[in-house]
Formats: C-alpha cells, structure tokens, sequence
C-alpha cells in the first residue's frame, strides 16, 4: 500500500473514539435503541463491530497483526459491508473515509498477503471457467429485440441463475410496453463479489471485457435490476459515456403505466448498494405504492436494516446471512405486511430462503410491476 493512502486510512480509523453509536439505528433518548450492524448483533463481540475492524486494520498496517487466525478471518469477512455503521458515524463525525470503503481495503490488504477465506477463492475459480460467480454452465436464454437499441439490460449472476423470476419479469415488462432493449451476447460477471471481498486483480478482465461488450453495442442507457452490478459499474468501472440507471428509475420516467393496483400490503426492505451506496430510495417506494399499500418499517432509508447477504456473506456465513434476514422479516411482520418487496437480487435470494419458516411472501418490485401491468 502507498505511503499516502496509508496514512489516509489511519487518519480515518483514528477518528472512531468507540463509541458504538454507528451500531444503533436510533439514539435519541425517547426512541427504541435499535440495532444497526448485523455482524455485530449476531456474534457479540467487539471484533465483529465497525470500531473492532478498524482496530484490527490499524493493527495490520502498524504491524501489530503479522499473521492470520480464524478469528481475525471471521471478524473481517463475516460482514455485509452494508455501510450502516457509516451513516450513523458521519451524522456526529467530520471522517470522510467511509467505513465500507475502510473495510473493502482491509480486505484487498489481507488477500494481497494471501489471507482469505476458502469459500471466496472458490468464487474467482468459477468466474474463471464460466464468466459467473455461481460457476454454473447453463445458459440463461434472452434476446435482442433490437440490436439498435438505446437501452441496454445488464441482468447479472444472480438474477440469472438464483432468481431468474427477476430477470423474467424485467423482459417480459419491456415487451408489454414495447419497449426495444438489447442484452449482452457475452454477459460476464460484473465482478462486484471479487471487489468486495478484496479480490481486485481477479476482476480486472472482467471489467475489460463488460466496458468492451457495452462500447460495441452502442446502447446510451443501461438498466440494471441489481444494485450490486450498478454500484460496481458505478465505483469500480471508469466512465463509459452511458447512462446507468436502476430499474425503478427507468419505470418512474416512464411516466403513468396501465398498472391494476392489488389489495396487497407489503414493507419496502431498502437493498445496502441501492440506498446507502447509490443514493436512491424514493423511486422504488414510488413504483411499489403504485401495486400494493406500502406498510413503513422501524428502520428504513439510511437506517435500514441489512438483509445479511452481501460482502461475500451469503457465501461464507450462510447461517449468519438467514439470521440476518430472518430479523428482517420479523420487522416486516410487525409492520403489518403481507409480503416483503426490494428492489435486489441478492436481498430476494437470502430473504426468500429465509421466509420459507416466516411465512411471508417475498417479491422483487419488478415482479410485482409485471403482475400488475396489463400487457
């Protein structure tokens, strides 16, 4: 690491007095002291905490820390990366550094001395044999409508082979409001687990490739249904030229839909990368009001809790990340819904798995889009 990014980060981890205030979703006195960080709340201790990891990262780069245990690989992978801590912090703090991006160095700092969980470098063996970070070899079948098209879908890993029923529904909305879009012919994994979970090198042909694939097709705008791929394209990708818009943005600029209004109460779960990393949060509430009666949550918006999958999580910590949204559903429960609805792939994913014993259904907004659209 150079010397000036270095003393950066310290300067930042100096600023954490401790306090654990980014660990409560609200501290003002007449309000329920919430918990915020998922990691945290789960394991108990310290380490596992926004404070702790910065410590541990102080340590490693003073060189207090020389070399790996399972408990210091458990404390720095067994979190979402969600960014929550930040949000509380910056409100009583003048850091700028924030802490995912903090915790995403100390990552790419452990995997440059090899300390890394097993389970993540399995991920880049898959990306290198199959171009998706599930290693799977089936093909997710979707066409260009129009090879001149302005709008290109960049559907992602998960999207196509965990929850397919998102990328369904997405297709099937720019059919019925004949909307021409292209899709990749060479679609390869955006890359997004391997920056998050400290891999950056391994991702670099992916980023060559995908900026290669989008240029050549010519498209303006490019739509995306995970907030994981638009954030990397976002932060991790140099500028292209194009428009990068989520899902819910673009269906808001379409401006009134033929959309059936169902008698349906869903909570509205903010995803980490589409709220607290990307800023938006009025479009999805704005598509979802137009299908169902939104029911408001406890935590919401930038206090919105995580749904446990991200950071390389759900690949490391499954029992952690169907904690984590198990909580999430609870707090949806409480609220008075009937379903819980993202706007994330990844949130889909982990908190449908989870409602299999909550009993709560479980949608993407999009989905809940098409099923209200009359074709």
């Amino acid at each position: 690491m150079e010397l000036k990014r270095e003393e950066e980060i310290l300067s930042a981890i100096h600023h954490c007095v401790k306090c654990k205030l980014c660990s409560i979703a609200s501290f003002h006195p007449d309000a329920e002291w919430l918990p915020l960080c998922p990691s945290g709340q789960y394991y108990g201790y310290q380490a596992f905490y926004a404070p702790g990891k910065m410590e541990i990262f102080r340590a490693i780069l003073e060189g207090g820390i020389t070399e790996p245990s399972d408990g210091l690989l458990n404390a720095v992978y067994a979190c979402t990366v969600c960014g929550a801590c930040y949000e509380k912090c910056k409100q009583i703090t003048s850091v700028e550094l924030g802490a995912p991006e903090l915790f995403e160095e100390l990552r790419s700092e452990m995997a440059s001395k090899g300390w890394i969980l097993d389970a993540h470098k399995s991920i880049v063996d898959k990306i290198k044999e199959t171009k998706n970070a599930y290693g799977e070899k089936c093909e997710y079948k979707a066409e260009t409508t129009d090879a001149n098209a302005d709008v290109l879908y960049y559907i992602g890993c998960t999207a196509r082979y965990r929850v397919p029923e998102i990328a369904d529904a997405m297709l099937e909305i720019f059919d019925k409001l004949g909307l021409k879009y292209q899709v990749m012919g060479e679609e390869w994994c955006c890359g997004s687990v391997l920056f998050r979970t400290g891999q950056v090198e391994a991702a670099k042909e992916l980023v060559a490739h995908n900026i290669e694939e989008i240029k050549r097709s010519g498209a303006k705008t490019v739509v995306f249904t995970c907030p994981g791929c638009m954030k990397t394209f976002e932060k991790n990708y140099p500028d292209m030229g194009v428009e990068l818009v989520h899902s819910t943005q673009f269906l808001t600029r379409l401006g009134t839909m033929n959309l059936k209004k169902e008698d349906l109460k869903a909570a509205y779960h903010d995803p980490c990368h589409l709220g607290r990393d990307l800023g938006i949060y009025e479009e999805p509430r704005a598509v979802l009001n137009e299908v169902a009666d939104v029911k408001a949550m406890k935590r919401e918006k930038e206090q919105a809790w995580c749904c446990g999958s991200g950071g390389g999580v759900k690949s490391a910590f499954d029992d952690f990340a169907l904690w984590s949204a198990t909580e999430r559903l609870k707090e949806a429960k409480e609220a008075g819904a009937e379903a819980l609805a993202s706007a994330c792939p990844f949130c889909k994913r982990n908190l449908k798995e989870a409602a299999e014993k909550e009993e709560l259904e479980v949608y993407d907004v999009v989905e809940l889009v098409n099923r209200c659209l009359e074709g």
